[in-house]
């Protein structure tokens, strides 16, 4: 206060908008007081929304507005650590890893906050052990899927003689394998095998 009746109880750590009062007193008793006034900007707000994930070797764009939807205006930087020392050359096309984005407002404060990329790797597959039908007419022929993640969960498509066929549910085994069964003669091509994010087509 103006009459230097409360002391300010921490003078190096203001937190609060306002007029303070610092007095001087010289060797002889005299004393001054005068008014310096504080304010204290809010920290801008920044929201940040993961980019949905890619698949390899796709990369994604942490400038696009989804990105820092919500957030308050201000000029936003980017860079590859949270101390804000490193900044990151290609924001728009960054493979897999956590980048920060740091929003400034007019008034210079500032906020810094990471952001995640996935890039998935797309399912890759072989198709082995064909086995015909047993008879004409039969539909007991089978082909092997192989080479993916065992006990995961897939959707699996394919042409039969150019008709469309799924996309179906299918589980792999223990060893990544899976056995489409029930076919008839004929020519299966275009199988397609997605994880639900990334795709891979073989034949």
């Amino acid at each position: 206060d103006a009459t230097a009746m409360t002391p300010l109880g921490s003078p190096n750590a203001v937190a609060t908008t306002g007029a303070y009062y610092i007095q001087l007193t010289d060797a002889n008793g005299c004393s001054v007081i005068q008014a310096v006034n504080v304010v204290i900007t809010a920290t801008p707000n920044l929201v940040i929304t993961d980019p949905a994930a890619v698949c390899t070797p796709g990369t994604a764009d942490l400038t696009v507005a989804a990105v820092t939807a919500g957030s308050d205006a201000g000029t936003l930087t980017y860079w590859t650590d949270a101390t804000a020392t490193t900044p990151l050359i290609t924001p728009s096309a960054v493979g897999a890893g956590t980048y920060y984005i740091q929003l400034t407002d007019a008034n210079g404060c500032l906020v810094i906050q990471a952001v995640n990329v996935v890039v998935n790797p797309v399912p890759t597959f072989t198709i082995s052990a064909f086995t015909d039908p047993t008879a004409c007419g039969l539909s007991d022929g089978t082909f092997t899927i192989s080479s993916l993640t065992p006990l995961t969960a897939y959707t699996l498509a394919y042409l039969d003689d150019g008709t469309p066929i799924g996309p179906l549910a299918i589980v792999t085994d223990a060893s990544g394998n899976y056995v489409v069964t029930g076919l008839d003669a004929g020519s299966y091509t275009n199988i397609t095998i997605s994880d639900g994010i990334c795709v891979f087509i073989a034949g």
